[in-house]
């Protein structure tokens, strides 16, 4: 299965699984792209435009949600793909993260590793 080498960054600070999943998706094909912060992952967006956005919602400093909404401000990421994928629930935070434009919204409960990177691999290849 080869692609023509999409970017992902994986925004997650729980570093075990930042590690596992960047290791799968790398074994996919992708080029991965990481950071533990919000901030962090903004620096990284202003060198290199990903193919999609990996971002868990519970991060030290700037949560995720603050990070959303910082790069819809700007014109050139309004329609990045995110998927937020964190253990928080909450129908508020999910109701909050589609007004934010993300394209899915999944609970790391509710899944295997492998499905969700095998969700986040079904999605990424539907991207331009």
């Amino acid at each position: 299965m080869e692609h023509t080498k999409k970017t992902i960054l994986l925004v997650e600070d729980e570093i075990a699984l930042q590690e596992a999943v960047k290791l799968k998706l790398e074994k996919m094909g992708f080029e991965v792209l990481v950071a533990r912060t919000g901030e962090e992952a903004l620096s990284i967006l202003e060198k290199k435009r990903p193919t999609l956005v990996w971002l868990d919602v519970l991060l030290p400093g700037m949560n995720g949600f603050e990070f959303l909404r910082k790069i819809r401000e700007k014109p050139s990421f309004k329609d990045l793909a995110v998927i937020v994928v964190s253990v928080s629930a909450g129908p508020e935070k999910i109701k909050q993260a589609f007004s934010l434009n993300v394209i899915d919204y999944l609970i790391k409960s509710d899944y295997t590793i492998e499905q969700l990177i095998k969700r986040v691999g079904d999605i990424i290849k539907n991207l331009p």
